[in-house]
């Protein structure tokens, strides 16, 4: 059932910081199984929901979906791409006063890969981890 992965699974636990019902205890993007377990109870519990999570289905199905990886030689922790820090540069885009501007402004990026989101190269390695690994 597709919106209960989503309301139920999926959204408490790539939920951000300011949502009331999200991963704590998360340290460079990397989570524990009961970090896991408590926030996808709490979040059923305030929904007063009569059914129980299978950590171990659920980590199979988040694995499958690439939106979590297990962490190699740690028991029992995971890591989630989308929740890996993210280093904010107040310059990262600049106005370049070379550029013939007609309408509007036209900002340039500081560094080449600014044009990439936040996530493109914990996924892309994450995938190649898991490609050379086999």
């Amino acid at each position: 059932d597709i919106p209960f992965l989503c309301m139920f699974i999926l959204g408490p636990l790539m939920a951000p910081e300011n949502f009331p019902y999200h991963l704590e205890g998360k340290q460079d993007g990397m989570v524990k199984k009961e970090d896991i377990l408590h926030v996808l109870e709490a979040f059923r519990s305030s929904h007063n929901k009569p059914f129980t999570f299978n950590i171990d289905t659920i980590s199979h199905l988040l694995e499958a979906l690439e939106l979590m990886f297990a962490v190699e030689g740690r028991k029992g922790v995971f890591l989630f791409p989308c929740h890996l820090p993210i280093k904010k540069l107040i310059d990262m885009w600049r106005i370049d006063p070379r550029m013939a501007v007609y309408v509007g402004r036209q900002a340039c990026c500081i560094y080449l890969t600014s044009i990439f989101t936040p996530g493109t190269f914990s996924l892309f390695q994450c995938r190649a981890s898991v490609r050379l690994d086999k």
